[in-house]
């Protein structure tokens, strides 16, 4: 079920943290970037584990925050597109990943069907 953000709030954390680390921003900056990945990961339903994506978006998130410019827009428009493209390239290269793996292991049974032959 998907969970409100306050995106009043959201801009607030988003400016404190760059501007001050403080712990307690910090973390309920956390939990609101959890339900934002939350709910993106369930409109989208992308076919790649979980908490991994989770995990990924949360590094590529922080690493990344200084890049956030008020004055360009949104905190929560920058973040979504952000989170979105994150986990469109992790779908397509686990896409591409089980491909080749699919077509490795077919490649080894057709060799294995040729020797047997």
């Amino acid at each position: 079920m998907a969970q409100y953000i306050d995106n009043k709030r959201f801009e607030y954390l988003v400016s404190s943290y760059i501007y001050d680390r403080n712990e307690q921003v910090e973390k309920e900056l956390v939990e609101n970037l959890d339900k934002l990945i939350d709910n993106i990961f369930m409109s989208f339903n992308f076919k790649i584990d979980h908490e991994d994506a989770k995990q990924d978006c949360y590094l590529l998130i922080f690493r990344i925050m200084n890049n956030f410019k008020p004055e360009n827009g949104s905190a929560f428009n920058y973040f979504t597109t952000v989170i979105v493209n994150n986990l469109r390239l992790l779908y397509t290269k686990n896409k591409i990943y089980s491909q080749k793996l699919e077509n490795y292991i077919n490649s080894k049974l057709d060799d294995k069907d040729l020797l047997s032959s």
